[in-house]
């Protein structure tokens, strides 16, 4: 039958059909996602439920497996699957767990994965087990057409600049601080790491705002109030509806999404507290960020 790409929002996603996630998938159509994937940054895959090795094995088509920095969230069945879940071991609703990549407000949690590290991710998978009756979607917005839509003085105004990144991020924002409060050894010991504010893509080389309120701690080389003024402007611009595409969720969804310049993510707590939200996640090896070199 072949790949079938469905194009879903105006900057980003689409829905891809003609591909059996259960079985290894030949070279033609690992080659046409891989295209669908640089061409829209997030791709959707509906009905198929995976298993936590069927999640990991189609995860390796796109590259090498990271595991999550902290050992508790890695899976039992294999350290390269994250758990993800809104509730704690009792059973009881947990905001810490929910927040992971969650927030009651967009505009305080988009982030790219993996941006506290050295060499940031690739691209996440992310796969329904049990969702909410209601709520509890998924946001992107498209930092390539957020900044291209800046105005020119503003471009020229970000050329250059650097950043620094955390694990605990901002801790003045107060969903990185509770997060930050349930880190393990591993989370704690992470240090900080600088990336250009403004990125390009490896691979189109099309620019996009790297900085993320959820991860980022400051620019470099200005002063705080300045660097919290410029980075409150950014995450305002990210954040406008004409950026974005929002998925709902169904039980056997998969997403793929790009971490290395194009999209940023957030999901909602906008669901009863009583409701489960649970999730199983991959992350693929990327490269170095690489700066933006403006013409």
């Amino acid at each position: 039958m072949g790949i079938t790409v469905t194009p879903l929002g105006r900057h980003l996603g689409a829905e891809i059909s003609g591909a059996d996630l259960h079985i290894p998938l030949v070279a033609g159509d690992i080659a046409a996602i891989e295209r669908a994937f640089l061409d829209h940054q997030v791709l959707r895959f509906r009905g198929q439920y995976l298993t936590v090795p069927e999640l990991a094995a189609f995860s390796t088509h796109f590259g090498e497996l990271q595991p999550h920095v902290q050992r508790k969230f890695q899976h039992p069945e294999d350290n390269n699957v994250v758990e993800m879940r809104n509730y704690d071991d009792d059973g009881k609703f947990d905001l810490a767990a929910a927040s992971r990549g969650s927030m009651e407000r967009l505009r305080d949690g988009w982030h790219s994965d993996l941006s506290y590290d050295r060499v940031p991710a690739k691209a996440t998978l992310l796969h329904a087990l049990q969702i909410p009756d209601r709520g509890g979607n998924t946001v992107f917005t498209s930092t390539h057409a957020a900044y291209e839509a800046l105005p020119a003085a503003m471009k020229k105004r970000l050329a250059g600049l650097r950043a620094e990144f955390s694990y605990g991020g901002n801790t003045r924002n107060k969903f990185t601080n509770l997060a930050a409060n349930s880190l393990d050894k591993e989370g704690r010991e992470s240090t900080t790491v600088v990336h250009p504010v403004i990125c390009v893509h490896p691979i189109t080389r099309r620019p996009a705002i790297y900085v993320n309120p959820l991860i980022t701690v400051r620019i470099l080389g200005v002063e705080e109030v300045d660097s919290d003024e410029l980075l409150a402007e950014l995450y305002n611009w990210i954040d406008r509806p004409e950026f974005q595409w929002e998925h709902e969720w169904r039980l056997g969804d998969t997403l793929i999404w790009e971490n290395r310049g194009g999209s940023m993510h957030c999901g909602r707590i906008d669901y009863p507290r009583d409701q489960r939200r649970h999730m199983i996640r991959t992350t693929v090896r990327g490269q170095p960020i690489e700066a933006h070199i403006a013409s």
